[in-house]
């Protein structure tokens, strides 16, 4: 069990700090370096509060991947392309459990037997 640490006064001296209702708000000076506390629940996190130009670069960084990510979300699904001689198997729409093989041009409707082989059933 990893033992409760404690922090030096000359690191951390919340005693100045403002009080506010948002804890992602308290900023505090250790070492003289601006620093953000966060406080959520029993969890306090102590960071180096980012400068003007680290902000604008990490926004723009956020932006980008959130474009990326707007323009991606439209396509769905993922396309792999197996030759016609690779079985591939899908789940039966009417009876959960069965499994349609589609192996090039023919539907093959059946299930798995305990040693993991196809077996073909009539509906």
């Amino acid at each position: 069990m990893a033992k409760p640490t404690r922090l030096s006064k000359s690191t951390v001296n919340t005693a100045n700090a403002a009080q506010s209702d948002n804890p992602m708000t308290r900023r505090v000076t250790a070492e003289g370096k601006p620093m953000t506390v966060v406080s959520i629940g029993g969890v306090t996190v102590e960071v180096p509060t980012p400068t003007e130009a680290e902000l604008k670069e990490r926004l723009a960084e956020s932006a980008r991947v959130m474009r990326a990510f707007a323009d991606a979300m439209p396509r769905r699904g993922v396309r792999l392309n197996f030759p016609d001689t690779t079985p591939l198997y899908e789940a039966d729409s009417k009876d959960p459990n069965l499994v349609v093989r589609k192996l090039g041009k023919t539907r093959t409707l059946g299930r798995f037997d305990k040693k993991g082989r196809f077996i073909q059933v009539k509906r």
